[in-house]
């Protein structure tokens, strides 16, 4: 019974470090030459992570005192940044009442590792309700922003769409504005 209950909890493990990876790949989104890119969402379609993957030195994303900003469904996403190029990333909930933000991790070109399974980034960056001790969840919620440039590498931004603690569903806009520089 004990190597039983030893071998449950190993195949236990072993699935749930995966599930984020296999079960819920980023989608792919093509830049194909537009300055302007709009994706509609939903988290209902989304995911529940671990997130000690953010507070890591090597990746830093968000502190763990914020981890109540990502508590809620994720959706991943991943596009090209080529070089020489901008991009601006916003979500836009489309309930005020839904609190949504927002990651974007730059990994190299060749790079595409995603959270929770991720050890190290290039550089990450957040976008969430700034405040100090409590959140108020009765602020109405407000498009959230992050931005990268690159100058001479592409690179693989990665990004995350996430709700609120309690926050499972909830349609957005994610919008992409390119720009060469």
């Amino acid at each position: 019974m004990k190597r039983f209950t030893v071998l449950l909890s190993l195949i236990m493990l072993f699935s749930s470090s995966n599930f984020a990876q296999d079960g819920n790949a980023p989608e792919i989104i093509d830049l194909d030459f537009q300055p302007t890119i709009i994706q509609n969402g939903n988290l209902n379609s989304g995911f529940i992570m671990p997130l000690q993957w953010a507070a890591n030195s090597s990746v830093a994303c968000f502190p763990a005192t914020r981890f109540v900003e990502f508590q809620g469904n994720h959706l991943l996403y991943r596009v090209q940044l080529p070089a020489g190029a901008n991009v601006k990333i916003t979500v836009t909930p489309k309930n005020k009442k839904h609190r949504i933000n927002l990651y974007a991790l730059r990994l190299g070109a060749h790079n595409y590792d995603s959270p929770p399974d991720i050890t190290r980034a290039i550089s990450c960056e957040a976008s969430y309700p700034i405040y100090v001790g409590k959140p108020n969840y009765r602020v109405p919620a407000k498009a959230q922003s992050v931005e990268y440039m690159s100058v001479r590498k592409p690179y693989n931004i990665l990004i995350g769409v996430a709700g609120a603690k309690g926050i499972m569903e909830g349609d957005f806009e994610l919008k992409l504005e390119f720009t060469q520089r």
